[in-house]
């Protein structure tokens, strides 16, 4: 088994890759949700569906997440999207929906919007454009729908058909994430200092690295120096020299060109590094490790995987946690791994051979699978079980 086939019998489905969080939508969405068709429904007699709606907003500016809902519409896209109708507006008397002029265009989040249908001069004109926008989606053909609905109605298809979408695009952001915690958390695990600290608690709360690898350290982002690239995590020695840069690419769907030009630039990174350690002892060096997973990769595997996987000291996969203490120890960092138990209902014999012959056997880590670990200093890292001496 080489490394790429390694790569395809350890990848990982989406439901595999670990989320850090927005696994589900606030238990009252479809609460709101509900309440909103409601509003609607008691005032739609009152005046035209587009007033109602405007009406409703201004009233509970927070509905706007409820309605984008309806539409189809992730949270990012409305905000973009009204970003830009906010941007281009302009009335008779110059007036703004923003304060910086058109052609400095300054991107707001939803709860900059939110917060200007309560306080802004101009709500009205604000709540306004907001109903066309809505209304431009389908909204009010949706609307017709389910305000003929009953309550017990409305909860199935919120569950069956909106609450899955919305999962799937909040899922998508998180994935990374998750798989950036759970890597964190093994090599915390193994003892080593890492930056950003504390990203095995919150991989979102810290930043993604700068450094410079000429003179291998940690800068502030410079676009204009090549020697400057971004990694998701570095592994430090006691005295606080970089020695692990890990670089993290979960493609659960179709990485794109995105996935391609990262390819690039991992092996140029290799490069650098391997430039850098010349003339190093093996104490300094310092070595790329891959955290790469998902079967996205299929989609277009020539352009990214297949030429990058060679890219990397190493690589590891949410399945395959446990070669990042094997290589620690490998590269002398820790000397404290005394086994791995694969789990067998995962890894056929030929997959078990292979890690023991290539990965274990080599630096005197033992095949402890099917051991009594009773009592062992144990620590599961995706499909096998790291023995600690």
């Amino acid at each position: 088994m080489n490394k790429l086939e390694e790569f395809w019998y350890c990848v990982a489905p989406q439901e595999d890759l670990p989320l850090y969080k927005g696994q589900e939508i606030s238990s009252g969405a479809c609460t709101n949700l509900i309440n909103f068709i409601e509003l609607y429904k008691s005032l739609e007699s009152q005046d035209t569906p587009e007033n109602t709606i405007q009406k409703i907003i201004l009233l509970n500016p927070d509905s706007i997440s409820d309605i984008r809902v309806l539409v189809g519409v992730s949270d990012k896209r409305l905000y973009l999207d009204l970003t830009y109708l906010a941007n281009i507006y302009t009335d008779s008397n110059n007036r703004r929906l923003v304060n910086e002029e058109r052609e400095h265009l300054l991107k707001h989040n939803t709860t900059f919007f939110i917060r200007q249908l309560s306080l802004s001069p101009m709500k009205n004109i604000l709540a306004l454009e907001i109903t066309k926008y809505f209304v431009a989606r389908g909204l009010l053909d949706i609307l017709n729908t389910f305000t003929s609905l009953t309550k017990e109605q409305i909860i199935p298809i919120f569950d069956n058909l909106i609450a899955p979408k919305e999962i799937q695009q909040m899922q998508a952001k998180y994935r990374g994430h998750g798989a950036e915690q759970a890597f964190a958390k093994v090599v915390t695990a193994c003892g080593c200092p890492i930056t950003p600290e504390h990203k095995d608690i919150d991989p979102m709360a810290g930043y993604d690295p700068n450094v410079d690898l000429d003179s291998m350290s940690v800068v502030t982002r410079d676009a204009s120096n090549e020697n400057c690239h971004s990694f998701d995590l570095i592994v430090n020695d006691a005295s606080g020299n970089i020695r692990v840069l890990i670089q993290s690419l979960i493609h659960s769907s179709d990485p794109g060109q995105y996935g391609v030009n990262k390819s690039d630039e991992t092996k140029d990174i290799y490069k650098r590094i391997n430039l850098h350690n010349e003339n190093k002892t093996d104490d300094r060096k310092v070595y790329l490790l891959g955290s790469v997973d998902g079967v996205g990769f299929s989609e277009n595997p020539n352009g990214t995987i297949v030429k990058m996987i060679d890219a990397f000291d190493d690589f590891f996969q949410m399945h395959t946690l446990f070669k990042i203490p094997v290589f620690l120890q490998k590269i002398g960092m820790i000397d404290n791994v005394e086994g791995i138990s694969f789990d067998k209902s995962y890894f056929e014999d030929k997959a078990i051979s292979h890690f023991v012959n290539n990965y274990l056997a080599p630096i005197g880590i033992q095949n402890m699978t099917d051991a009594n670990l009773e009592g062992k200093n144990t620590l599961q890292a995706g499909k096998a079980v790291v023995i600690f001496k």
